[in-house]
């Protein structure tokens, strides 16, 4: 079954940290493009967010550690 309202790749999605909100879109890893906020679901960032849902926390690996992050929005 299908969450109609989970993160997939063409999802727009916001995200809220410590540092504040920030949005996005979850796209094919040859469309990513950091400075358009396209953000590859290849990459550990949106492979962690594949599947959630708004009002979800989201944790993953980064380059400086473990990171989470809580869903906002998906659209």
């Amino acid at each position: 079954m299908v969450v109609q309202d989970a993160i997939r790749v063409g999802s727009r999605v916001r995200i809220r940290d410590e540092d504040g909100e920030e949005e996005f879109t979850i796209v094919a890893e040859c469309e990513a493009d950091a400075f358009a906020a396209r953000i590859s679901a290849e990459s550990p960032f949106g492979r962690a967010l594949l599947g959630h849902q708004v009002g979800e926390r989201v944790r993953f690996r980064a380059p400086g550690g473990i990171v989470g992050v809580t869903v906002v929005a998906v659209g």
